[in-house]
């Protein structure tokens, strides 16, 4: 049985480099990371070797552009002023968020960095693997992400595959499809980097909280001093994945609200028109929901746990030891200013409001696009 969950952790904790090597192609960092299933995080300085995969990202996206005005009559001509204006605002925002995640990735290297740093350091000082992560806590929620991965990749694979096949080569449809596939794969692989970042800080928040229902068991008091300097260094790690992902995924959000009300205002254009290929536009529709639905998911766990911490420290009951009752409010002060939350530079909340906010602008949006064609 050991030897079975020794190898279920090296395969786990392989795949897991594997795929921050991925990442690291899509040029959204520049350093050597790699999770040794013995010593934990190695972590490489910034190579400027590294970052030979920004720059091709930026100039596979300024090739694209280039490519999109030579081909223009492939891709607008023919169209209504509303069908173009539909179709040219899906492609210009998915290019858009290439260039602003690629900047977000290289300004934002050293804050990306410390945040492995600090899981490195909390590691170190608990004798865990990822901040307080163990190894087989963190070999199940990797497996848990990987589960993610695997749905959308086959979702998205089923799709893309649906439509290579149905779309005549050379028509309109299939020069834009190919236009559009960089960014569109762009987009996805981004949001799958941020389900990975917020899916560890969730799994870490847990952690703390299983410890301060320990300590309210045994009642240590240079424990809970501990234990809110480890919090204040969650809300560090924390403040740095918002900020790495600030206007990244504030663009990002926008490409996947691009990418919903381009394909309904087309379900709706084509079944006006009574055209064909309405059940193709409709399976387009999928992807984007489905990964949408798994950060959103990932994002409620994350505040979740969060409430949990702070749950945990408002039921702690310490009697007459007027020393930990003062801890005790120190840390609930500091759970009040400081709360872990997801942000977008401030922009919007990463909850589940963000999913009713969409879908009011892509109806609205939709709305707006059919009531100028008519």
């Amino acid at each position: 049985m050991a030897s079975v969950r020794k190898l279920f952790i090296l395969v786990t904790f392989g795949v897991f480099s594997w795929l921050l090597l991925l990442f690291q192609l899509f040029g959204f960092f520049n350093f050597p990371l790699i999770l040794h299933h013995a010593d934990g995080l190695a972590i490489g300085e910034h190579r400027w070797s590294s970052s030979v995969w920004s720059i091709l990202h930026l100039a596979s996206a300024v090739i694209s552009g280039i490519l999109a005005k030579r081909h223009y009559n492939y891709l607008f001509g023919g169209l209504m002023l509303t069908d173009a204006m539909n179709n040219y605002f899906k492609y210009v925002i998915g290019l858009l968020t290439i260039f602003v995640t690629v900047a977000d990735s290289w300004f934002e290297v050293e804050t990306h960095r410390s945040i492995w740093m600090r899981y490195r350091a909390l590691a170190t000082r608990n004798g865990t693997i990822l901040g307080l992560i163990g190894r087989d806590e963190l070999a199940r929620v990797l497996l848990r992400y990987f589960f993610a991965i695997l749905t959308i990749v086959a979702v998205c694979a089923l799709v893309e595959f649906t439509i290579y096949n149905q779309l005549t080569p050379g028509t309109q449809w299939h020069w834009f499809w190919l236009h559009n596939f960089y960014p569109y794969t762009f987009s996805h692989v981004r949001h799958v980097f941020h389900l990975l970042h917020i899916s560890l800080m969730a799994s870490n928040l847990r952690q703390l909280q299983r410890k301060l229902v320990a300590l309210h068991q045994t009642g240590e008091r240079e424990r809970l001093e501990e234990y809110r300097a480890l919090y204040g260094e969650l809300w560090q790690i924390n403040e740095g994945i918002n900020e790495l992902f600030g206007f990244s995924q504030a663009c990002n959000i926008a490409s996947s609200f691009a990418q919903m009300a381009f394909d309904l205002y087309w379900v709706y254009a084509m079944w006006q028109k009574q055209q064909r290929g309405v059940e193709l536009q409709i399976f387009c529709f999928v992807p984007t929901p489905v990964i949408i639905g798994f950060l959103m998911h990932a994002a409620k766990k994350h505040q979740l746990e969060m409430d949990a911490v702070q749950g945990t420290v408002l039921d702690m009951n310490f009697g007459l030891d007027a020393e930990m009752v003062k801890l005790r409010f120190y840390f609930l002060h500091q759970l009040l200013r400081n709360r872990i939350k997801l942000t977008a530079k401030d922009i919007f909340d990463y909850d589940y409001t963000l999913i009713r906010t969409l879908v009011i602008v892509i109806l609205t949006y939709v709305i707006i696009f059919i009531e100028i064609a008519d």
